[in-house]
């Protein structure tokens, strides 16, 4: 139990996990969470998506590793605290007036001064220098002889327990976080209503702009967002970065920009005779709307669009490789005489890639329009409060920690036949140096 208490405490524990969670920290920051499958293995490979996966890198922050990781450096920290709180709090809190000179003398910084005075000119002098120097200090009398016992910084032992506290806070407010809060990111286009399940209300994006420098480069962004809720508008606000919207505990911050990788606005389509290579129409379809076309026997229809056009030959899956458009495609639904003939993805940068069996006419894709969308991510985060507390008690133990020192001087009084003698010895837990200029300023005022 002796070994395993020691392990629990040491800081050579406390240093591997600190480094296992920024090592997960790092790949969870590298990698992109939360992705599909398809998307891991496009971008690494199906070989290195299995070590990907098999180790959860896909999710850090939820994998059971790295909440393990979080549940040790709290068991760390409590048998840590556990093991010094009392040594701390007992030099803190305790007041030691019964000793004498050879306790004094056997403290490494130590003196002793001899006073032209008598004993109570040396006690009122000991005094006036423990008080210019900002000392507290208790007196007692003691068969002829004067103890007295100073401190001062004394709550520079509490920085570590107050940094070891929290770190406590922070690790409990994120794990309410991480047990009932969540994350999520929605691309919202103008005027399309989201329903939001998590609060049983919908937002709606009124209108999306982008505030430019005079050298085009982007400067700010911005979103005007509703909350209707129970068929009225609750609350309009126009949100921008580290500005967001806040309501029923949810929280919408302005994320991110971009053109649609899943919808058209319109789809621009050639139309050629396949027997004499006639152009017979350049038309515009609506997407997902039904267009007949003048002149032939011609119903088309845009039902989809993917911005990057990828297929997985396992599970006979389309699927987007990313959010960018770097293999735009659309499908077309394609009726010749009212019956269906086929449903081809058409290629942007790829013409006449596959030839439509069955049909009298090539189809190619001359452009289209998507819409942009505003990516706004949702969060609620009932832990976020916990935190700040815990980073804020942080920064005050680590500057508790760093620039308050615990001094104590422990001085002893004596009369002798020529005059009065007084012994001066004291400790620092930290900054040996500063206080050894501060004895020699006591030494040299007495």
């Amino acid at each position: 139990m002796r070994k395993i208490y020691n392990f629990l405490s040491s800081v050579k524990l406390a240093v591997t996990i600190f480094f296992l969670l920024a090592s997960g920290s790092i790949a969870g920051t590298l990698i992109e969470q939360g992705l599909s499958p398809e998307v891991y293995i496009t971008r690494y490979g199906e070989k290195w998506y299995k070590w990907i996966h098999a180790v959860s890198l896909t999710d850090v922050y939820h994998s059971w590793w790295f909440s393990g990781m979080l549940v040790l450096l709290a068991v760390n920290l409590a048998v840590c605290f556990s093991k010094r709180v009392p040594s701390i709090w007992r030099a803190y809190s305790s007041v030691d007036c019964d000793f004498t000179h050879n306790l004094v003398l056997n403290f490494k910084h130590h003196t002793l001064v001899p006073f032209q005075g008598d004993m109570e000119n040396a006690r009122r002098k000991v005094e006036s220098s423990l008080k210019g120097r900002k000392y507290k200090f208790w007196l007692e009398n003691n068969h002829g002889s004067i103890s007295l016992f100073a401190t001062k910084g004394a709550i520079g032992r509490l920085g570590p327990v107050i940094s070891h506290i929290s770190i406590f806070l922070i690790l409990i407010g994120a794990a309410l976080s991480s047990s009932i809060g969540f994350r999520d990111f929605l691309p919202i286009f103008e005027g399309v209503p989201v329903n939001v399940t998590e609060g049983n209300f919908t937002i709606v994006l009124d209108k999306f702009w982008i505030d430019f420098y005079e050298n085009g480069v982007v400067k700010d962004y911005f979103s005007r967002l509703s909350i209707i809720d129970n068929g009225k508008t609750a609350l309009t606000k126009t949100i921008q970065v580290n500005d967001p919207l806040q309501y029923k505990g949810l929280w919408f911050y302005q994320s991110s920009y971009g053109t649609a990788w899943d919808r058209a606005d319109k789809v621009f389509m050639r139309i050629i005779d396949r027997e004499n290579g006639k152009v017979l129409a350049d038309t515009t379809l609506d997407f997902r709307k039904e267009k007949e076309i003048p002149g032939t026997d011609l119903r088309l229809t845009a039902s989809n669009f993917i911005g990057h056009y990828a297929f997985d030959s396992r599970t006979k899956q389309v699927f987007a490789g990313s959010e960018e458009h770097e293999n735009p495609a659309v499908q077309i639904d394609i009726y010749e005489g009212g019956r269906l003939i086929s449903r081809p993805w058409i290629f942007y940068k790829f013409p006449n890639m596959f030839p439509i069996e069955g049909s009298k006419y090539n189809f190619i894709l001359s452009g289209y329009t998507s819409p942009q969308y505003s990516g706004i991510q949702i969060a609620k985060d009932p832990g976020v409060n916990i935190v700040w507390v815990g980073s804020g008690l942080l920064m005050a133990g680590l500057f508790i920690s760093f620039f308050i020192f615990h001094r104590r001087l422990w001085v002893r009084i004596e009369p002798s036949e020529e005059s009065t003698l007084i012994y001066i010895g004291g400790i620092a837990n930290k900054d040996t140096p500063g206080f050894e200029k501060e004895m020699d300023i006591i030494i040299k005022s007495l």
